[in-house]
């Protein structure tokens, strides 16, 4: 189980905010800590990719005025190494243009290839429906194919293209707490997290819980 964070501003921002809201969240929210690795993707005036084995309570990633990006903070299964390779986002290119992906949970027996993890073959398939359909019916697509074809716990996720987030609450559970997600609007700030961001940050209350199977576009 990890933490996730995807915002949209109509002015820029600085990714510090955001990545301490989640830093906060990986440190005190459910089922802390959430240590086994950090990533995030954003865009503003540059776009910024950034993976570390570090927990994001340890990490220091590079600062940028952002409107856009995804931010992830892993937690893996017990007895597991932090792999490099698997540290969300991750990333894959279609038609020419640039995505960014990241998921909440565990999909069983599930990896494309020794070495992989679930999240991987997921965006692969996301990938591979995108040379037909749009993001948003390609996420679909891919999760409406493992949930009826394998065992899984959530297939929350976040697609960027850097210029829209396209979000996605699938869990097996009906009441799964564990892999929430919340969505958070004032002024024009929109921000989809694992956790209502009020609780981890000076933001004054107003999250409504994302319905499992619901979808939006940032």
């Amino acid at each position: 189980m990890c933490r996730m964070l995807a915002f949209k501003s109509p002015t820029k921002i600085e990714s510090l905010e955001i990545v301490d809201i989640l830093r906060n969240m990986a440190r005190e929210g459910l089922n802390n800590p959430h240590g086994d690795g950090f990533g995030l993707a954003m865009a503003g005036g540059e776009r910024l990719r950034y993976n570390s084995v570090r927990s994001i309570c340890e990490a220091d990633p590079p600062l940028i005025e952002s409107r856009l990006g995804i931010v992830h903070a892993r937690k893996a299964s017990p007895g597991y190494s932090v792999n490099p390779d698997h540290v969300h986002p991750f990333y894959g290119v279609v038609k020419g243009k640039n995505y960014a992906f990241c998921h909440n949970g565990t999909v069983f027996d599930f990896a494309s290839a020794p070495g992989t993890i679930d999240t991987q073959r997921y965006f692969e398939l996301v990938l591979s429906h995108m040379e037909r359909f749009s993001p948003a019916e390609a996420l679909g697509r891919a999760a409406g194919f493992v949930a009826d074809n394998f065992c899984y716990t959530s297939l929350n996720a976040f697609l960027t293209d850097f210029e829209s987030i396209w979000i996605l609450r699938l869990n097996s559970e009906k009441n799964d707490l564990d892999h929430g997600l919340y969505l958070y609007e004032r002024e024009g700030l929109k921000i989809v997290a694992s956790e209502p961001v009020e609780s981890f940050s000076g933001l004054p209350a107003g999250s409504r819980e994302i319905a499992n199977g619901e979808s939006l576009v940032l």
